[in-house]
């Protein structure tokens, strides 16, 4: 299964808008599949973004719930929130000639950073 950094961006939103981050709970994204949604809050877990937990029963195997954001969930969500800094960060990485899910976590994660960076006209 590839990475889709759309499901991931709109996963970190959902658990950042969650009002109560002491249970455990099924991510459910509109349009996706309930499969596809648990593989990646399993990366997000495997990224050190978020607090995710899998649920071991006959009927849910493989299938993993999250909790909320971790210090450095917060800190890429509130990069890749704003849909004009995400919509740059995307037609960047298209205007060299790639995808979003060809793009490693680690450099999307400092295209972030220096698109927000820019933003605020912060040097370096």
């Amino acid at each position: 299964m590839k990475r889709d950094m759309e499901l991931i961006r709109k996963i970190l939103l959902h658990l950042e808008e969650k009002q109560d981050v002491s249970n455990w709970d099924a991510v459910v994204i509109e349009k996706y599949d309930p499969k596809v949604i648990s593989y990646h809050i399993k990366l997000l877990y495997q990224a050190g973004l978020i607090e995710a937990k899998p649920l071991n029963t006959k009927d849910s195997y493989g299938m993993w719930l999250a909790k909320g954001l971790t210090w450095d969930g917060h800190d890429f969500i509130d990069a890749i929130k704003n849909d004009n800094i995400w919509a740059k960060i995307k037609g960047g990485i298209k205007s060299k000639g790639l995808e979003l899910g060809q793009v490693s976590f680690a450099v999307l994660k400092e295209y972030a950073k220096m698109e927000l960076k820019n933003i605020l006209g912060i040097d370096g």
